[in-house]
């Protein structure tokens, strides 16, 4: 099969002729990496996504500064703290008191005239006549922009104290991200097979807020926003990434149409017998792998047995895709290239 066959089948819940695999994120440290470990992910066989960006100057983008900060299009001022992404230093909003505090902030107008890449139709062409990848689109978060705009504590805060400034800023947030992609699908939806996503939505022990809170503050927007994907493009499939122990929100995260979650991670306590019996006909796992404790320190054969246990909960009829989430040079090199050359050999169907 080809990448795409093979992601879109499994997808779709049927099994392809191997699980799909994709390669983990790199974590920018001052460490270098061993370059064997470097030759093993430029050259393995991976699937992947074509992600088609479409979206000049977006706002949620971060621009270096001369001092060395970065600053979004919003505003919100972020500074690398030495490991993975920066971490922000300056929200604009976070004096704001009052919904006319909200409503007076210089928002970005997502309907501003040359936002759109003039050459997106035909990247999107060229995407499609490859077959190389699953088409993909992005979408800004809407809750991570909130916490930057307002600070993490202080949109807790508005979560339990003043609901009226959360529904404010969310609302301004949601209109930006939903505009500017519904004017991507209206130009490429057509070609495109995915919408993606990103808010985390816990630590690793529970979500950020009570699951009722969750369905009064968070849900409505995904459900409007994934409502407005599917009704402009019914193919396309809307894939989240939400790091955490999210377990009580999943039923509401399927409820509002999330067709895959990412990362499934063992540590955030995100069970995956229990997500493959009660959710595995409606949702596709993508990750799944122990990449905070196992990966990292366990021997090969305890990396190659975890594999193969993981495979063996979320690999049947389809519905899994095998991703070790992110990696960093304190991972042993020999860990990550023996979990993929066993997912490549044990994750094939024919096999079982």
């Amino acid at each position: 099969m080809t990448s795409r066959e093979r992601v879109l089948a499994s997808l779709n819940h049927v099994e392809p002729d191997r699980v799909p695999l994709f390669a983990p994120n790199i974590i920018n440290t001052r460490e270098p990496y061993d370059a064997g470990l470097r030759r093993f992910l430029d050259s393995f066989d991976f699937d992947t996504f074509v992600h088609l960006g479409g979206i000049l100057n977006r706002p949620d983008t971060q621009r270096e500064l001369p001092d060395g900060t970065l600053e979004d299009g919003y505003g919100c001022r972020f500074r690398y703290m030495g490991v993975g992404l920066p971490y922000c230093i300056h929200s604009p909003l976070a004096d704001a008191r009052t919904v006319a505090d909200v409503e007076a902030f210089d928002w970005p107008d997502p309907e501003a005239p040359g936002l759109i890449d003039p050459d997106l139709r035909e990247r999107a062409r060229r995407a499609r006549d490859g077959r190389d990848g699953v088409i993909t689109l992005n979408v800004a978060p809407i809750f991570h922009q909130y916490h930057y705009l307002r600070g993490f504590e202080q949109w807790m805060m508005d979560v339990r104290l003043n609901r009226a400034v959360h529904q404010a800023i969310a609302e301004r947030i949601y209109h930006v991200n939903a505009t500017l992609l519904s004017r991507l699908l209206e130009e490429v939806g057509e070609t495109v097979d995915m919408v993606a996503g990103a808010d985390d939505f816990g630590h690793s022990t529970a979500p950020y807020m009570a699951p009722e809170d969750f369905r009064t503050l968070v849900k409505p927007y995904y459900a409007r926003l994934i409502g407005r994907v599917k009704t402009l493009c019914p193919h396309v499939k809307f894939y989240l990434h939400s790091h955490g122990q999210i377990m009580p929100l999943v039923g509401d995260l399927v409820d509002c149409g999330v067709d895959i979650l990412n990362p499934v991670l063992p540590l955030d306590h995100m069970d995956p017998v229990r997500l493959k019996q009660e959710f595995g006909d409606v949702l596709c796992f993508h990750g799944g792998i122990d990449i905070e404790r196992i990966v990292p320190f366990g021997t090969r054969e305890e990396v190659c047995e975890h594999v193969k246990e993981v495979i063996d909960v979320l690999a049947p009829g389809g519905g899994y895709w095998l991703k070790l989430q992110a990696i960093s040079p304190v991972v042993p090199a020999g860990n990550v290239t023996a979990a993929y050359e066993l997912a490549r050999e044990y994750g094939s169907y024919e096999r079982r």
